[in-house]
């Protein structure tokens, strides 16, 4: 184990880059994508929102693409379920903790630990 103090300038010039771009995507894309995600998780579990009516289509049911998105297709129900599990659940599930958003803070500033 070292000391920072100890490194060479060449070492904390690295070091200082790269944590640099780190907060800033702290700040910018995980802070963001956070508050998107809770947004999106609060629509889809609305009463009659669009969790609901996933839920309540046929297995291998497909979902055209409305999205405008240049290259994305249509997707069936269960590859809608696996972008809900994996996708938006598992994110706020391992970015939406309190002690994530107090790192991010530290990290980044108040905003990026938006609760």
């Amino acid at each position: 184990m070292g000391l920072y103090v100890d490194l060479s300038q060449s070492d904390k010039d690295i070091l200082a880059a790269w944590e640099r771009n780190l907060r800033g995507w702290i700040n910018g894309i995980i802070s963001r994508g956070t508050v998107e995600a809770r947004a999106l998780k609060a629509s889809l579990d609305a009463s009659n929102g669009a969790g609901d009516i996933l839920d309540a289509l046929n297995a291998g049911e497909v979902v055209p693409n409305s999205s405008g998105i240049a290259g994305a297709q249509d997707l069936t129900k269960e590859e809608w379920s696996t972008l809900r599990t994996v996708g938006l659940n598992a994110y706020l599930t391992t970015y939406d903790t309190v002690a994530v958003r107090e790192v991010a803070a530290k990290a980044a500033g108040p905003t990026a630990g938006l609760d």
